[in-house]
This record gives C-alpha cells, sequence and structure tokens, in this order.
C-alpha cells in the first residue's frame, strides 16, 4: 500500500520538524523541505503509468498525439507549480508563492492555447 508509505514518511518528517522547531527551525525547515521533496518524488513515478497509458489510448484510437501530451504537460506542470507553491508558503514566502502562481498560469496559458485554436478552427470549419 503506497499511501501508507506516504503518510508515514509524512507523519515521521512532522514529527522531526516539530521537535526541531523551537531549538533550530532552520533543521525543521530543511526536514520540511526533504519531506516535502520525498512524497514527491514517491508520487511522481505513480504518474508514469497514467502516461504509459495515454500512449496507449492515443495509438489505439488514432487521435493525434500532440494534444494528449499537451494535455499531460500541462497537468505535470499544474502539479509541479503547486508543488513549488506550497513549498515557498511554508518557507514563509507567501509573496514568491503568489508571484510563481501567476507565472504558472501563464505558462499553461501559453501551452493550452494551441489546442483552443484547433478547437476554434474546428468549429468554424462545422459552420457553414
Amino acid at each position: 500500500m503506497e499511501f501508507t508509505k506516504l503518510i508515514a514518511v509524512a507523519f515521521i518528517g512532522t514529527m522531526l520538524s516539530v521537535l526541531f522547531k523551537k531549538e533550530k527551525p532552520e533543521i525543521s525547515m530543511a526536514i520540511a523541505l526533504i519531506t516535502g521533496v520525498a512524497i514527491f518524488t514517491v508520487s511522481i513515478y505513480k504518474i508514469n503509468y497514467v502516461i504509459n497509458c495515454i500512449n496507449d489510448l492515443t495509438k489505439k484510437i488514432n487521435i493525434s498525439h500532440m494534444y494528449f501530451s499537451t494535455i499531460i504537460k500541462i497537468v505535470g506542470i499544474s502539479y509541479l507549480m503547486e508543488f513549488a507553491i506550497q513549498m515557498c508558503k511554508d518557507s514563509g514566502e507567501g509573496a514568491i508563492a503568489t508571484k510563481l502562481e501567476f507565472g504558472g498560469k501563464v505558462i499553461i496559458l501559453t501551452l493550452s492555447f494551441p489546442i483552443l485554436l484547433s478547437i476554434l478552427n474546428t468549429i468554424v470549419n462545422i459552420i457553414p
């Protein structure tokens, strides 16, 4: 059970972070960051299965791989940005987190724009 491992890592990291918080806040912050990165790393490997399934699906239904790869990139970027934003907030850098969130939204908009244009072109071609 993967989720029990994640919960155990989070629990141990949290307990260690709390223990060091008053006397050594810099160590507490480092423990929190390392715990977050460990959880993220374990979780990211699970996404590989989903990507492989989507690649197989695009081959079977003969849809352009560009659309699905763009969607996978958008989802990946949103997860990574959310992780980075939360790390900034945990470090007490809310202002940087806000700017990072804005930057992530701009990047996602830029990546999704070709799909939007393709949908609009399809609609224009359908309407007489």
